[in-house]
């Protein structure tokens, strides 16, 4: 199947599902969303590029005129309205839809089905179309578009497996580098070195790299703090292939680990088999953060796991599916997600590891394999 004609089945379902849900049009600016659409994943400037998915008929793509040629080899799939710089894009989208670009009548979209925004749509355009469409529904949605992203083909989840490798060798390079002295930010420049000399995009902004009381902060921003012996490091990233996200976390330790720590670690590592044991088809996600959970309570640290179990990955770091309690959304093959579950005691240390994996029929497949053996530098 080429390109062209696997862009050309995406938006024919997107279209589907807008009839079905009696959408009249969906918006999307999200670069994600572009990507898994488009083929084409535009950086999130200040320059409106605008696909118009309508619920009959050809999309439209509001794109600035530099950025045109991008697209042309896509013009067989839609109508393309380039726009240049001093133009007002909004009024271009204004006019696009008076024109016909929902194949409605002006007054039936002043006043007919609703119009989804995907999250990248700019609050200045949904305004505008507001003031302009006082009694067309608008509202901020993309379900549609997340339930396609969420089952990865098999050419989405070779790219998975591809980023998972680069991830798996940065890790190995980023723990030999560990030494007393070492800042984290070089730390963090090893892994970039790594990913980049695989071909990986490292993931913006830069890898948590989160030494000794540091890792008691789950998103740490890594600094010029230096590893001390008998410090915890958290380390967490990932890279991009061919437009595909990888996410994985170890934590190591400089010197001899104390008993606690020890323990602390054996815990967070039984709480992550337990749950990922538990994967598959059918299985309700809210299910796999309750299991984790539990033997985490179990051993009397509960308050200190401060987050959900995991997050979906793909086109982005942080997608659907969101692995938290509330969620009774069941397992369906194809769904790739991390699971991460942590202990983070403050002004102490934290503990978190983390790996993504693909429902299959079967159970999980890993999409990293770094060792999660006690790392003890």
């Amino acid at each position: 199947m080429t390109d062209v004609k696997l862009y050309a089945e995406r938006l024919g379902r997107l279209q589907k599902s807008l009839r079905q849900e009696r959408v009249q049009a969906q918006l999307v600016a999200s670069p994600a969303n572009m990507a898994y659409l488009l083929g084409q994943r535009p950086m999130a400037l200040e320059r409106l590029l605008l696909l118009v998915v309508p619920i009959l008929g050809r999309p439209l793509l509001i794109v600035p005129q530099m950025h045109a040629s991008e697209f042309t080899h896509l013009q067989g799939l839609l109508t393309m309205d380039p726009w240049k710089d001093g133009e007002d894009p909004c009024r271009l989208t204004i006019d696009v839809l008076l024109g016909g670009g929902f194949q409605t009548r002006p007054s039936e979209i002043s006043g007919g089905l609703p119009v989804h925004c995907d999250k990248g749509v700019p609050a200045v355009l949904a305004l505008a179309l507001r003031d302009r469409f006082p009694s067309m529904p608008l509202c901020v949605a993309e379900g549609a578009i997340a339930k396609a992203r969420m089952r990865k083909e098999p050419a989405e989840v070779s790219r998975l497996l591809a980023a998972g490798g680069a991830a798996d060798r940065a890790m190995e390079k980023a723990i030999l580098a560990l030494r007393p002295g070492i800042s984290e930010l070089e730390v963090a420049g090893v892994v970039i070195s790594s990913l980049l000399g695989d071909g990986a995009e490292p993931d913006p902004p830069l890898p948590i790299v989160a030494s000794g009381p540091n890792g008691a902060f789950p998103h740490h921003s890594t600094s010029s703090r230096r590893v001390e012996n008998g410090d915890a490091i958290v380390l967490d990233f990932g890279g991009r292939c061919q437009g595909y996200f990888s996410d994985m976390t170890r934590t190591a330790f400089l010197g001899d680990p104390p008993e606690e720590f020890r323990s602390i670690y054996r815990t967070v590592a039984e709480a992550k088999e337990k749950a990922t044991s538990a994967i598959r088809p059918g299985v309700r996600i809210g299910e796999l953060d309750r299991i984790a959970r539990a033997h985490i309570e179990a051993a009397g640290y509960g308050p200190f796991f401060i987050h959900r179990l995991g997050h979906g990955l793909g086109l982005e770091v942080h997608e659907e599916p969101y692995l938290h309690a509330g969620n009774d959304q069941r397992l369906e093959e194809g769904m790739c997600f991390s699971v991460e579950p942590g202990i983070y005691l403050p002004g102490r240390f934290g503990v978190r590891l983390e790996d993504c994996v693909v429902v299959e029929q079967g159970g999980p497949r890993s999409l990293t394999a770094y060792p999660l053996d006690l790392i003890c530098r």
